[in-house]
């Protein structure tokens, strides 16, 4: 009984996992070291996706843009996010 509920559990830890990468890595990513919010903006503007992580390694952050507006990342996107980048061992946070 007990083995039948774990593996459920970590199916289903799995899959959540697995579909947080797959909505992080569906979406444009931007660095932009140092930036300001205007150049943030001018960046944005020049994409034609409606979301955009534009990540920032000098302050170690990471933001995301839907449709002009800067909205909360989720956590599994944060760490989507700080997997894609892990070679540099600067680790994310975010920024809204």
């Amino acid at each position: 009984m007990y083995k039948n509920l774990l593996n459920k559990s970590v199916i289903f830890g799995l899959a959540l996992a697995a579909s947080g990468t797959v909505v992080a890595q569906g979406t444009d990513t931007v660095i932009c070291n140092d930036c300001n919010a205007a150049k943030i903006e001018q960046l944005v503007n020049q994409h034609t996706d409606n979301n955009l992580y534009v990540v920032d390694f000098v302050n170690a952050t990471a933001q995301k843009v839907s449709q002009g507006q800067t909205v909360k990342l989720s956590v599994s996107e944060l760490n989507s996010l700080n997997n894609k980048y892990d070679y540099r061992k600067t680790p994310l946070r975010a920024v809204r």
